[in-house]
């Protein structure tokens, strides 16, 4: 058996004798001794560490069949995949008014009508083929909360459908939390809520400027006090957005959420995130305060300050590992209201990326536009060590710099730079400095 063509290895944090070991096709992390890891490298493996090795993906028995497996990863993701996920715009209609909407001007009163969600529930159905596992709808707006009645009668109707097939309807909703009320999520629990996601922009001063009401009226207060009377009934799961500008204020808001009740073990998961550029005239907002690449220089300091003041104050992040686009998984789609499909939810509404509606099907030319495996073309993707982390990257990024998909969103340098730390990281927050060792 031989390393994996696809590990990273970094010193061990005030310990010259240990080293990490981090697998990026399976997420693994491990701490070994350095004349451990020494013998690996020259295919010596120590006593009973064959086996748990080879199943976390460090060991492999012929290199170039590893290469050739991750080359076919996403094939074999569609493969095997168990769930169908579908992200579906209810509607327009949103209460806010956040500076860097995607949507921008696309949000009026436009909503899904009877007959389209009628005919949506017999896609739905068509798609969801025998084998599969779990239905995951991804509820989005607009303000998606403002279409309750039409998310319980769309689940009405696929949930006895689903369990027929001896699988899981599983609903998730991305909500700005203005509308969050304890009866409102007793009733979406009947139908399978999984958890609602809410978008905090760092502390009050911050988040009530990029994310008011539409009236102007601040909106922090409001989303607390609502995110504390569901607490423990549904997954709570916090999300931010910030800028080379606001960064550093970001993760205090942890704290005065902690103090109000949001405690570490009420919320499940939290994902402070880059604001990103939008230029997309057709939505009628062309913010320009946000990020085209994840390889900006300040991302690096940024993503790693956020990263460790998010993991002290208790709070769980997503773990490092692969995380394939949607626009590489066969059976995940955006559905619009007006029954249009697309391949990411920030595309909804934009023509030029619209691969068909729920009464013709999928236009199988959308992946040539979408530029699918564009990384295969390039030899630095086949080479680079952090091919599974990032297949070619974020498409929309590439878009909103290159104004199409067919260059790869590469990540190497902002992981050269952040990868190590991560770890690091992972180690003493995630595992508490005591991760698997061989």
């Amino acid at each position: 058996m031989q390393l994996t063509p696809y590990h990273v290895v970094c010193p061990y944090p005030d310990d010259p004798e240990q080293l990490l070991l981090f697998a990026t096709k399976t997420g693994a992390l491990v701490v070994l001794p350095v004349e451990v890891f020494a013998g690996l490298r020259e295919g010596l493996v120590a006593k009973g560490a064959l086996e748990p090795l080879t199943e976390m993906g460090f060991l492999v028995s012929d290199p170039d069949q590893e290469r050739r497996a991750v080359y076919g990863y996403l094939a074999e993701v569609n493969r095997v995949n168990p769930n169908l996920t579908v992200a579906l715009i209810l509607g327009m209609e949103c209460n806010f008014a956040c500076r860097y909407c995607f949507q921008g001007g696309q949000k009026d009163r436009a909503a899904m009508s009877d007959a389209t969600a009628d005919r949506l529930v017999a896609f739905i159905r068509e798609c969801f083929r025998p084998g599969k596992k779990k239905l995951l709808l991804q509820i989005y707006g607009g303000e998606p909360l403002l279409y309750t009645k039409r998310i319980i009668s769309l689940a009405r109707q696929l949930k006895p459908f689903v369990e027929g097939q001896g699988a899981e309807l599983v609903i998730d909703i991305v909500s700005n939390g203005s509308l969050i009320t304890p009866q409102v999520v007793d009733e979406l629990n009947q139908w399978g809520l999984d958890g609602i996601k809410i978008t905090i922009d760092g502390p009050p001063e911050n988040h009530n400027y990029f994310r008011p009401f539409k009236s102007g009226k601040p909106s922090f207060e409001i989303i607390v006090r609502n995110l504390n009377a569901v607490r423990g009934k549904t997954k709570i799961r916090l999300g931010g957005n910030y800028t080379m500008a606001n960064y550093q204020s970001f993760p205090p808001v942890l704290d005065l959420l902690a103090a109000q009740g949001l405690t570490p073990d009420t919320v499940e998961l939290v994902n402070f995130n880059i604001v990103m550029q939008v230029r997309e005239t057709a939505a009628g907002n062309i913010y320009r305060g946000g990020c085209c690449t994840v390889n900006e220089p300040w991302l690096q300091d940024a993503a790693l300050h956020v990263r460790e003041e998010v993991f002290k104050r208790g709070y769980m992040i997503a773990e490092l590992g692969p995380q394939p686009c949607a626009v590489e998984v066969e059976d995940a789609f955006t559905v619009h209201y007006d029954g249009s499909l697309y391949k990411c939810v920030i595309w909804a509404g934009q023509k030029q990326f619209r691969i068909g509606d729920i009464w013709q099907g999928i236009d199988e030319q959308y992946k040539e536009i979408h530029h699918l495996g564009h990384w295969q073309r390039e030899e630095k993707c086949r080479k680079c060590v952090y091919l599974p982390l990032c297949f070619g990257g974020c498409r929309s990024m590439a878009y909103q710099r290159d104004g199409h998909m067919a260059n790869v969103d590469c990540k190497k340098e902002f992981l050269d730079a952040t990868l190590e730390k991560m770890l690091a990281q992972d180690l003493q927050y995630r595992y508490g400095a005591a991760a698997e060792k061989s």
